[in-house]
């Protein structure tokens, strides 16, 4: 795997109610750039391995386009990673949290490519880290003015 971007946020909520909300994954749209809507694709509960979602994403000089994306690890509270379909790029996402202080934590957003093929690589990745560093930054700020002003609330139960 290669590593596009990794980024980082302070945010002032308790790492249960962080993670209750980034696990699920519908809400996504809500606070990431370039993700135009997210839907379940099957019964699975969110953040639960296994669970599918269509995500319908803006791609540079494409248009939207649908991906399909599946939760691979959740360990509640403090980790949760998808894998998308998406060809040749085959994205990955992961959140790591960690509380910081009574009622605050540390989330680490980091995005890799799948592939190892050097063509994509070198061709294709360099222009990937670009567009995922602005929106990855943009995301995880968006993030914590929804989670620290209210408006992500109320979320499900992360237990």
């Amino acid at each position: 795997m290669h590593m596009l971007v990794e980024t980082m946020v302070h945010i002032e909520r308790p790492v249960p109610q962080v993670f209750a909300y980034v696990s699920d994954m519908e809400r996504f749209a809500e606070w990431f750039p370039g993700v135009v809507a997210m839907a379940a694709a099957d019964a699975l509960a969110p953040g639960q391995p296994g669970k599918q979602y269509l995500e319908t994403v803006r791609l540079p000089w494409r248009g939207h386009r649908q991906i399909r994306l599946q939760v691979k690890e959740s360990r509640s509270p403090h980790f949760f990673a998808t894998e998308g379909r998406l060809p040749p790029l085959l994205p990955r996402m992961e959140i790591a949290l960690a509380e910081a202080a009574p009622g605050s934590c540390e989330l680490t957003w980091r995005m890799f490519s799948r592939n190892t093929n050097p063509a994509v690589r070198y061709l294709l990745l360099p222009m990937a880290r670009r567009v995922m560093a602005a929106r990855a930054g943009a995301g995880v700020q968006a993030l914590k003015r929804r989670l620290e002003e209210g408006t992500a609330v109320p979320v499900r139960s992360a237990g």
